[in-house]
């Protein structure tokens, strides 16, 4: 035991003979351990992480003997691009089918109406254009063009022939001729919808009392009570029978723009050719009755109504009501209301501002809080609108007051 503390000592006096020269040759790191050289080894062991640049990202030196192999690996993504651009030039090449029209024309449209336009005139001549398409072509350029562009390009894909020439055998089908007709009315224009029948006209299709309607709806638009008798008279003209719709539209702008006698008269030309007046007759006539300041009137119409065996309904009611309280009958509104009450109709915003706002400046404010619970109660509209009124009224009161 004695020895072996000094066996010790002398191996311990060894082992730096042995090591210190091994450091000299790393001049760059003479202060590097001896566990060091195991990170000098490591590019040998990273060889599977340097399998990344084969995507084309060779980060770490070591990669240089794997370049061929990241080389190889970059031509398919090359190929990829053109496979994209190749899949571009897909979508541009040559339409064969109408299906290839079609799903270009869809495309295109969706981007740039002109250049869905162009596919169309610039097809094949061996591929015919799908009826659905140039039902496409033709309400997009009623929508964002006009009806002379898509008589444009109706000219141009089935030619018009001239009055001395044969009708052309090459014509526009109808269903994408009732295609523009519907986007024409849709729109409301009464410009665009005078210029569609004549278009319609020389592709042979009749336009219906749909388009007609279409055309006096938007005279009543705009209160123009001339040009709604105007399409009447063409309806005539053209052979066109009005219908419901027709008479309603009639008599609704007649009345609104003054001419109620004018309007009335109407229910007995519906009479004569099977048409019955609606509630919806009845409700516009009553309503151009009160802006005239025949309000007993209207409310006379409403028992003739009745007794024919058309019931009223809350337009109508609400029509009368407020109707009542502009020509200050108050009494008969009451009335009205009561009624309104046993029904348990709801009340328009409109007619329930008149209303309550008539009873407050008569200083009847209690039937007004009634009238405010019956609104809530009902739910005929929000509580915040029935409290604003009820409020802009009390204060009105408050201020005539003081």
């Amino acid at each position: 035991m004695g020895k072996l503390p000094h066996a010790m000592r002398a191996a311990a006096a060894k082992i730096p003979v042995a090591i210190v020269p091994k450091p000299k040759p790393n001049a760059a790191s003479p202060s590097v351990p001896p566990p060091a050289p195991p990170p000098a080894r490591r590019p040998a062991n990273t060889a599977k992480p340097h399998r990344k640049p084969h995507k084309g990202s060779p980060k770490p030196p070591g990669a240089r003997d794997l370049a061929p192999a990241a080389t190889d690996a970059a031509p398919p993504a090359v190929q990829q691009g053109e496979g994209e651009g190749e899949g571009e030039g897909e979508e541009r090449k040559p339409i064969r089918t109408p299906a290839d029209l079609a799903a270009a024309i869809r495309a295109a449209a969706d981007a740039d109406i002109d250049a869905a336009v162009s596919l169309a005139l610039e097809a094949p001549p061996a591929v015919p254009l799908p009826t659905y398409s140039l039902a496409l072509l033709l309400r997009r350029l009623a929508v964002h063009r006009s009806v002379t562009a898509a008589r444009d390009l109706l000219n141009k894909l089935h030619p018009v022939a001239s009055p001395p020439d044969p009708p052309s055998p090459f014509t526009a089908p109808p269903g994408a001729l009732l295609a523009l007709a519907d986007a024409v009315c849709r729109r409301g224009d009464p410009r665009e919808i005078s210029r569609l029948l004549p278009v319609l006209a020389d592709h042979g299709v009749r336009a219906d009392a749909h388009v007609y309607n279409a055309l006096m709806k938007a005279h009543a638009g705009v209160s123009d009570a001339a040009g709604a008798l105007a399409v009447l008279r063409r309806m005539e003209r053209d052979g066109v029978q009005p219908d419901l719709v027709t008479y309603n539209t009639l008599v609704y702008t007649l009345a609104r723009g003054g001419m109620v006698a004018k309007a009335r008269a109407f229910l007995d030309t519906m009479a004569a050719q099977g048409l019955f007046p609606d509630v919806i007759t009845y409700t516009s006539l009553m309503n151009g009755m009160c802006i005239k300041g025949d309000a007993l009137g209207a409310l006379k119409l409403l028992g003739e109504m009745e007794a024919k065996g058309c019931q009223p309904n809350e337009r109508t009611y609400n029509t009368l009501l407020m109707g009542l309280c502009k020509n200050k009958k108050l009494d008969k509104a009451v009335e009205v209301y009561k009624s309104m009450v046993g029904a348990g109709m709801k009340m328009e915003a409109p007619a329930y501002a008149t209303f309550v706002r008539t009873l407050c400046r008569s200083g009847s404010v209690a039937d007004a809080y009634e009238v405010f619970d019956y609104a809530i109660e009902t739910k005929s509209f929000t509580e915040v609108t029935a409290y604003s009124e009820l409020e802009n009224s009390l204060k009105w009161l408050r201020k005539m007051k003081s």
